[in-house]
């Protein structure tokens, strides 16, 4: 695969920089039992709005991109942008720095923070999406991956996008590449979507494997200081996941990566916030940054 698409020739295909309204819906249950009735998986009107929603997110999973009415994807983005305004935001002001929360030598310790949580909760300009080589979100229903959960947080005009940047590559996504959306319902302004190296569970990174994570953080970070309303970003734990990079190479990779980017790029960024999912996650990096000489 050769994904060679540069930013200039898909913006304006996705209106890139078009302005995002999303309005919460007012009445949340009424709307997300009309939307499975739309999609043709009514659910019980005696069923919990909790399970109402999980089976709304399993369905739109499997839904193909550019499918949907332009009516039903709006009823569709104020339910998920009512969702979001029910979860504690959280802003780059309000993490610590590394420098605030950690005695440590990492040389961007004043620029970079870590933070663990849902990163669909982070309000910063970009967050960065661990995707597949396809773009169009996992298509599992309700699979617990962050593909997953950012895709269902944003709405269906994410995978809309990634389709029509796809279909203009004429290709696959290459892994350690990296393209950019708006983020829709999301509190993120944007998503860049990147994969990462795929390894087989229980075998430890090549050579090869670790040039495709050090492209993906030079790529997403060389991507985000085109777009100019972008000066915070947070990472996931990019391949850690069902990907199986493991965690100690990965974060130590990260951190690394980053850091010589930042030392040696004329960059916008205000903050770069490195997202784990648990503070079991979270001690990998924290090990490196303790560590650091």
């Amino acid at each position: 695969m050769s994904s060679t698409l540069k930013l200039n020739q898909y913006a304006q295909a996705i209106k890139l920089n078009q302005p995002v309204n999303i309005r919460p819906t007012a009445d949340l249950a009424t709307d997300v039992h009309s939307v499975l009735l739309a999609l043709n998986a009514p659910i019980s009107s005696q069923a919990s709005i909790q399970v109402a929603i999980h089976k709304l997110h399993g369905v739109l999973a499997t839904i193909d991109p550019m499918t949907l009415s332009e009516s039903l994807v709006a009823r569709i983005e104020a339910i998920a942008a009512n969702i979001n305004a029910r979860k504690a935001l959280i802003t780059s002001i309000d993490i610590p720095l590394l420098s605030e929360n950690y005695t440590t030598n990492y040389p961007e310790k004043n620029i970079t923070s870590l933070w663990v949580g849902d990163i669909t909760q982070l309000k910063v300009d970009a967050i960065v999406n661990a995707a597949n080589n396809y773009l169009l979100g996992c298509r599992l229903p309700n699979h617990v991956c962050i593909d997953n959960v950012i895709h269902s947080a944003a709405g269906p005009r994410l995978r809309d996008d990634c389709y029509t940047i796809i279909e203009l590559q004429k290709d696959l996504e290459s892994t350690g590449q990296a393209k950019i959306t708006r983020g829709y319902a999301l509190p993120a302004k944007y998503v860049i979507h990147t994969v990462g190296p795929c390894l087989t569970p229980g075998t430890l990174p090549n050579d090869n494997d670790k040039t495709q994570l050090v492209d993906v953080y030079h790529n997403c970070l060389s991507l985000a200081a085109e777009v100019e309303d972008i000066k915070t970003i947070a990472f996931c734990a990019i391949s850690t996941g069902v990907f199986s990079y493991p965690q100690d190479d990965a974060a130590k990779l990260a951190l690394e990566t980053v850091a010589q980017w930042l030392a040696t790029h004329n960059h916008p960024f205000e903050r770069v916030i490195f997202n784990l999912y648990t503070e079991n996650d979270a001690k990998f990096y924290e090990r490196e940054i303790y560590e650091w000489t």
